[in-house]
């Protein structure tokens, strides 16, 4: 069993969290680049991972074995640059995220909503993207 949740950090991001006691020759596989790329932390759940790999994991692991906590916050925000090599994600939009959302260009924002009950998740843009003509 695989217990994930998504808590909120003091800067009003979210943090993903991933825990499990065993896991079988598949999901070792497929969770072995976001255990490398994540931190130890102590506690029920043992690592804690960038969110980027929240929608594979979710997407491609069986569901009977994903437990969500109940705790768990179930939509966040998030948009990357035109290279979508930095990610930025936050709970609530705020002042200092839009002003990063500029200052980057004004990409599409996405939220992300995750269903508690199916562990369906539905990423719908909220913000499209700015084009800009200069005369």
């Amino acid at each position: 069993m695989i217990k994930i949740k998504i808590d909120k950090s003091k800067s009003n991001e979210p943090i993903f969290k991933l825990g499990f006691k065993q896991l079988d020759e598949k999901e070792n596989r497929f969770l072995k680049r976001a255990l490398i790329d994540g931190k130890e932390i102590k506690g029920i759940y043992q690592y804690e991972l960038p969110l980027k790999y929240f929608l594979p994991i979710i997407k491609n692991l069986d569901k009977n074995n994903i437990k969500l906590d109940r705790y768990s916050k179930l939509s966040y925000l998030e948009f990357s640059d035109d290279f979508d090599e930095k990610y930025y994600y936050i709970l609530e939009a705020n002042s200092k995220f839009m002003k990063k959302w500029r200052e980057e260009g004004c990409p599409n924002i996405f939220k992300v909503e995750i269903n508690k009950e199916t562990l369906e998740v539905k990423k719908e843009i909220i913000f499209k993207k700015i084009d800009r003509i200069y005369i």
